[in-house]
């Protein structure tokens, strides 16, 4: 693609990234984040509706297992740089070309790790058929290697109009790839092959509309900050996917690949509300953080707003999913499928857990806390292997998923309170930011069990259910919105704007 087209599209898209304070450019590029993030779930979600009836659970399974291997990978290859790119402070261009070589070094090694160490990656996750799948689907980590710098120049400036092109495009042509193929009898190929070639895409318009291309150098004090955030960053992030991946290795290994493909269609309604909201927050959150931090904005304030605005539609979006587990499963995915409602329950609580901790944790970033991020994440880790094992032997699959929820709320909530206090930032800021959302979460809690109570059709119960579930967020999200406008609203001084004309990147 040239540089004339590429600027061409960026002109077009330039109207939806216009400056403006940073509450403003928050709530713009939060808002173009959310329809970005929508439009991605809901054709993934149809496809997936489409998938469950051509597949069987076994080759969801082998797809799944090659997937954690993926998400894997794709922690380790641009080597934390677009974090570092988002939280440096000051002229960001200087920085870039060591941040190219970083990244691109970084995908290159995780695709030739991946090609070597497959079959045992495959097999310690109980499903050594997905040897060729994983070998395939490392193509994606050395092309996010290239997608790092400039993904991370357009969500530092909070420029999610461009995003949203780049991301939309290559949804749509792993939706159409993938469907194409598996009415063709592709298979698991299908879906690999369709996320593959949807992603080549994404990076392809990421340079394109950032109009930045590689270009390689090394600076041995930006290496050092790149280091100094990045390898961090990286650590945690790895953290998290083991986290991630604890329960679904957990049940391929104890229960065999048919309960691997129950496990992947209830992880995967689970993560409705956490792909959907922590996709969306994650372009901004950090970026937001560290622009208000480098500002000097009261910090308490605006993490305080950011959070609360994400709870109040995590809390009552996890709770509906808990109560609802059966029905959803039935009506969505047929009754073949009902063994997944027995998953569902704990992985939806314990999901809404890992949105918070997840703001948390580019909170931490953002202040520069990346050591105390990283000691959050083992301790979370060392007390969820034991559990999910031993539930999983005692308890199946159910066991599995409530092993996730209760070692969410015993162990992450209280020590990622630790952390917080320990960066110098206040409980009660953040306490009060919940406040709404868990009581928005409580009257969930009371009108959904009535709600299923009355025993009505399945289909009719989702509808109430929804309906319910989607007043109390849309309450709880007018009622605390201008609250964060408030908090995010440029100093007196006019200090943020100077700033801003100073940190930021010439995107054309």
């Amino acid at each position: 693609m040239s540089i004339n087209i590429g600027g061409a599209i960026s002109r077009a898209v330039d109207r939806g990234d216009e400056g403006g304070n940073l509450g403003n450019r928050f709530r713009r590029s939060l808002k173009l984040s959310l329809l970005n993030t929508l439009l991605s779930r809901l054709g993934t979600f149809a496809m997936g509706v489409l998938l469950a009836r051509l597949l069987a659970p076994e080759e969801f399974g082998i797809y799944a297992t090659a997937l954690v291997v993926q998400n894997l990978l794709l922690t380790f290859n641009d080597m934390g740089t677009a974090a570092a790119v988002v939280r440096h402070n000051g002229n960001v261009k200087p920085l870039l070309r060591t941040a190219w070589t970083v990244s691109v070094f970084g995908g290159v090694v995780a695709f030739l790790i991946c090609l070597m160490a497959a079959p045992a990656l495959a097999t310690a996750l109980g499903s050594p058929h997905a040897t060729d799948i994983v070998r395939f689907l490392a193509v994606n980590a050395l092309l996010d290697g290239f997608a790092a710098v400039p993904g991370a120049l357009l969500t530092r400036e909070l420029r999610q109009a461009r995003r949203l092109v780049a991301d939309l495009s290559g949804t749509v042509l792993n939706l159409v790839l993938t469907g194409a193929l598996a009415l063709a009898g592709f298979g698991p190929w299908a879906l690999a092959i369709g996320h593959v070639s949807g992603t080549a895409l994404v990076v392809v318009l990421l340079l394109a509309l950032t109009g930045h291309r590689p270009s390689f150098g090394f600076d041995r004090e930006h290496f050092r900050e790149v280091a100094q955030y990045g390898v961090t960053v990286m650590a945690s992030a790895l953290l998290l996917v083991v986290l991630q991946s604890t329960p679904q290795a957990a049940t391929g290994t104890l229960l065999g690949a048919t309960a691997l493909g129950f496990f992947y269609i209830a992880n995967n309604v689970a993560n409705w509300p956490v792909s959907l909201i922590t996709t969306t927050v994650e372009r901004v959150a950090l970026a937001t953080f560290a622009r208000a931090k480098e500002t000097g904005m009261d910090l308490n304030r605006a993490a305080s707003g950011v959070i609360g605005l994400v709870a109040v539609a995590a809390v009552p979006g996890g709770i509906a999913l808990a109560m609802m587990s059966g029905d959803i499963v039935r009506v969505v995915y047929g009754k073949s499928w009902m063994p997944a409602a027995a998953v569902l329950s704990g992985l939806a609580v314990a999901a809404v857990a890992r949105v918070l901790c997840e703001l948390v944790f580019n909170l931490l970033v953002a202040v520069g806390a990346t050591l105390s991020s990283v000691l959050l994440q083992v301790v979370w880790l060392a007390a969820l292997v034991p559990a999910t094992v031993f539930a999983g032997m005692h308890w199946g699959l159910a066991g599995i998923g409530w092993a996730q929820a209760v070692v969410a709320l015993f162990v992450a909530f209280p020590v990622h309170a630790w952390g917080i206090r320990q960066a110098g930032l206040k409980l009660s800021a953040l306490a009060k930011g919940l406040a709404l959302p868990a009581f928005t979460g409580l009257i969930a809690l009371a009108a959904l069990f009535t709600v299923r109570e009355l025993e009505l059709d399945p289909l009719l119960n989702l509808v109430v259910g929804g309906v319910v579930t989607g007043a109390l967020v849309g309450i709880g999200y007018f009622r605390v919105r201008h609250q964060v406008e408030a908090a995010l609203n440029p100093s007196p001084n006019g200090s943020e704007s100077t700033t801003e004309s100073s940190t930021s990147v010439n995107l054309y």
